[in-house]
């Protein structure tokens, strides 16, 4: 048995500095609730709303002052606030939401000259249609079994169903749902012989190939094409689903005024938290020793709670006015790129930790005139050149796209090729990672891009 002493020295955060890093996270909607949870538990803290006559002036009074501006970007922001007044509005007062694909093919169904018994097997396959508006695996066959139908009652049912609008609704396969459109459009004969065999072939660009097969020039393949493309895939995409709608409360607001930015945090959202001074009429009352003790340790958790919550307002708001003025081109120009920028960088300027900044950008939001977008989103990697600067990712994702817009299309450029212009551009950068940056934008190679003809 060996016994020795060792000497270890380890950070443990107490159990008050858990508390502050975890309120630090918090977002404005578990904020809120962490708040609330936290005055059930002391009986010394309370919380209370901004009040709402305030509230509206303060609004009134921006809204009047943007409206006297001339830049139309602050009208836009204007806009953008008045609907979103509205949607609140809808919710409020309970106004009927879109309807969902299900309900229309229901009413559709219901106005059907046929049967009860067929309007419940019909009933029972709309039931059975994805939001996308396929019909889900097997329902077909669990309508066979429920309502003891033949499979020639059931494929016939089926094709009555698939003749309610939207166009390709209850289609089983992609191919399926083409072929109900253009047989309802009346698609040329070659768009359907297309579908039908050589889809994976055009999903390739590989055209020439296919018409060739059909023994069809390449005008007749581009109209053909033509007609398949204006099918819509997801037919079910233009309606509502059935899944609540999950909402992103901004925890950041950036406003601007000509080309000054301002930054400030959403504190109408919030309550705001406060120590009730009635425990001192406790104290008064009460001057027992056990008395005291209570009262003296939910003071010392509450003033810390409103510390802790104070703390977290003012590191957010700094983080976002440093993060504001290192990407002051994203938000002042239509098309401003991020600049490169490092959650350790901003630490510095801070003069904090980097976990800090970290936990500050943690699960929120920013909202601007551009939109709302994640904090976290506003650091950018950085890529090196040869001029002694450094440029982000999303600069070289948009020289990327700029050269493909411009290219020749019936001869698009290789990822090679992409790599060869960015590095005579002093951009160094591999051909893998060219790759990657178009795959990550959705944008396939050079020969998914090959046009034919003379259609660009």
């Amino acid at each position: 048995m060996d016994l020795s002493l060792q000497m270890q020295q380890r950070q443990m955060l107490s159990q008050r500095m858990q508390q502050s890093v975890e309120i630090l996270q918090m977002n404005t909607l578990a904020l809120s609730e962490y708040i609330r949870e936290m005055t059930e538990e002391n009986p010394l803290l309370e919380w209370k709303e901004e009040s709402a006559p305030q509230q509206e002036e303060m609004r009134l009074l921006e809204r009047l002052q943007w409206l006297q501006e001339s830049d139309e970007q602050n009208r836009g922001y204007y806009q953008m606030e008045m609907d979103s007044e509205r949607e609140r509005e809808d919710l409020r007062f309970g106004k009927k939401e879109a309807q969902s694909l299900r309900e229309y093919l229901q009413f559709q169904i219901h106005l059907l000259p046929i049967t009860e018994r067929e309007k419940k097997i019909l009933t029972f396959l709309a039931e059975s249609t994805e939001e996308s508006g396929y019909l889900e695996t097997g329902a077909l066959e669990a309508a066979m079994q429920r309502y003891q139908l033949s499979q020639e009652e059931a494929e016939r049912l089926l094709v009555q169903m698939q003749a309610l609008d939207p166009p390709g609704v209850g289609a089983r396969t992609l191919i399926e749902c083409l072929q109900i459109q253009l047989r309802q459009k009346g698609a040329c004969p070659q768009a359907l012989e297309i579908v039908e065999q050589y889809l994976p072939d055009v999903a390739k660009n590989r055209l020439a190939f296919v018409a060739k097969k059909l023994h069809i020039s390449m005008e007749v393949m581009m109209d053909a094409l033509e007609e398949i493309k204006s099918c819509v895939p997801k037919p079910g995409s233009g309606y509502a689903n059935d899944r609540p709608l999950e909402y992103v409360i901004p925890d950041v607001f950036v406003e601007r005024r000509g080309d000054e930015l301002s930054v400030h945090i959403n504190s109408h959202t919030t309550p705001r938290l406060y120590i009730n001074p009635s425990y001192q009429k406790i104290l008064r009352e009460d001057s027992s020793k056990e008395t005291k003790d209570y009262v003296a340790q939910k003071l010392r958790q509450a003033e810390w709670t409103v510390q802790c919550v104070h703390r977290r307002e003012s590191t957010l708001l700094e983080t976002a006015q440093q993060i504001v003025a290192a990407q002051k081109e994203f938000f002042l120009y239509p098309d401003g790129c991020l600049q490169p920028l490092r959650m350790v960088d901003v630490a510095e300027w801070m003069q904090v930790h980097e976990s800090t900044v970290s936990r500050a950008v943690k699960d929120k939001y920013l909202q601007c005139e551009k939109g709302v977008f994640a904090l976290a989103d506003f650091f950018s990697k950085a890529v090196a050149t040869d001029h002694a600067e450094e440029i982000s990712v999303q600069q070289i994702q948009k020289r990327l796209t700029e050269l493909m817009e411009t290219e020749d299309k019936r001869h698009p450029l290789s990822d090679r090729e992409l790599t060869e212009q960015l590095t005579a551009e002093g951009i160094r950068i591999s051909r893998r990672t060219v790759a990657k940056y178009r795959e990550n934008m959705g944008i396939p190679g050079a020969s998914g891009r090959k046009q034919y003809g003379e259609r660009r």
